[in-house]
């Protein structure tokens, strides 16, 4: 194991960089924004065109990475990153700062696929599944330190932005070191049609449109929230990195209630459980909007519900379909998400703009509360009772990022090594 964490550091170093800068930028830009005037439905909206340009992004990686080679490609999207994080500062456009946001998330989508596809082509069968972990806690591990430098300047200073630009640009500095041998690698994912989701667990998809609707909305409207109720920039800081922290624990023994019990049941008890944690985060930014320890205590909870109900998405559908094609169907499932996580943020924002910034845990609060009488009705209807010693799956913690961490899942049955001699014939097309 050793050796082969040795050879692929470099990307996880690449990936780190990659996080540290983006998930400064994401915050950056909702607290620049408040400053500059631009409204909630604008906010929302800049949130909205970062997803479409990550789906964008994960379709079109493919082909780019065929034409520039893996490396080329990286280096690419980085100054791509690089040079739309400086036009924020020199453009303050609502109109242009829209498009700018849209190549943000094409270029750091694009770079995730690269580092994914990457890992797949490197990584033996026997040792994927630690590499999941791994490349799941440096996810978690770098969003999180990201918000802690909100703390070396201020938003109005040119400072973050250009340390920012600094992350995206230094992430090029490991991978292009590596020496690594480029994977010659078939990237296109699998693809399952998304009406046989629905209909062999139609409560995986409630599950994880209901995440992105919610999530969305989090990593971007957050910081507008706390603004709103008077937060400075540090307790922000603070607030996020240990709602990220906490909820990342959280949600493990979540996860493991989903292994022991019904699953369907979990994620409508996770969704009913984030409408009351909503409705605490509202009392306590109208009551008492300056104590920072009950709101982010609730904010952690909050963010470890939410955060199992796609990896318990997930294993609900492993124990519908064979392993095989838990590529295609985990696949189908991330970009429904990946489209909750796209309309979230601009729905949200209109509402906010009607009820102003601190309404946002009534934005929760709604979106879980319409999807879990979906779940409730849906298990009305449903005559199958499932039993979890028969459960083929198990619960683990994911990133949600692009379908090529997706072969990398311990339950997949996908062959990873060598890549040419990967199974094909019970692939769904």
């Amino acid at each position: 194991m050793g050796s082969i964490l040795r050879s692929i550091t470099a990307l996880f170093l690449g990936i780190c960089f990659l996080i540290l800068g983006n998930g400064l930028l994401s915050t950056l830009l909702i607290l620049r924004g408040v400053n500059e005037g631009f409204s909630e439905q604008f906010l929302g909206l800049l949130t909205s065109a970062y997803f479409l340009g990550a789906l964008f992004g994960t379709q079109f990686a493919s082909n780019l990475i065929r034409r520039m080679g893996h490396i080329r490609c990286f280096t690419f999207s980085a100054a791509m990153l690089a040079c739309s994080i400086l036009a924020y500062v020199l453009l303050l456009s609502p109109v242009v700062w829209l498009v700018i946001r849209l190549f943000t998330g094409f270029g750091v989508f694009v770079m995730y696929t690269v580092i994914e596809s990457w890992l797949n082509g490197q990584t033996p069968d026997d040792y994927r599944s630690r590499v999941f972990s791994i490349y799941t806690l440096v996810n978690l591990m770098s969003i999180a330190a990201s918000q802690q430098l909100l703390h070396i300047d201020t938003v109005d200073a040119f400072t973050l932005f250009a340390l920012a630009a600094v992350l995206a640009t230094a992430s090029v500095m490991p991978v292009s070191w590596t020496r690594l041998q480029q994977p010659n690698i078939a990237i296109d994912m699998p693809k399952m049609d998304l009406r046989y989701l629905y209909r062999v667990a139609p409560v995986a998809v409630m599950g994880v449109i209901a995440s992105g609707l919610v999530m969305g909305p989090f990593y971007g409207l957050m910081p507008l929230f706390a603004s709103s109720i008077g937060y400075s920039e540090s307790q922000f800081a603070m607030l996020m990195t240990l709602s990220l922290l906490g909820g990342a624990f959280i949600q493990y023994p979540v996860g493991r209630l989903s292994d022991r019990h019904d699953r369907r049941r979990v994620v409508l008890w996770v969704m009913l459980a984030g409408v009351l944690v909503s409705i605490g985060m509202g009392w306590v930014a109208m009551q008492w909007p300056q104590r920072v320890v009950p709101m982010t205590v609730l904010s952690m909870v909050f963010c470890g519900l939410v955060l199992a109900i796609y990896p318990i998405s997930v294993a609900h559908l492993v124990d519908r379909i064979h392993k095989d094609h838990l590529v295609a169907g985990s696949s189908g499932l991330l970009l429904l998400y990946g489209l909750g996580a796209f309309v979230g943020p601009g729905v949200a924002g209109l509402m906010l703009q009607r009820l102003g910034g601190s309404s946002l845990p009534a934005v929760y609060l709604a979106t879980l509360a319409v999807f879990g009488m979906a779940v409730a009705w849906l298990l009305k209807r449903s005559t199958v009772v499932e039993h979890p010693e028969e459960y083929e799956g198990h619960f683990v913690a994911m990133v949600r990022t692009t379908p090529n961490v997706l072969p990398l899942h311990p339950d997949s049955e996908e062959e990873l090594e060598p890549p040419e001699e990967r199974r094909q014939e019970d692939r769904v097309g």
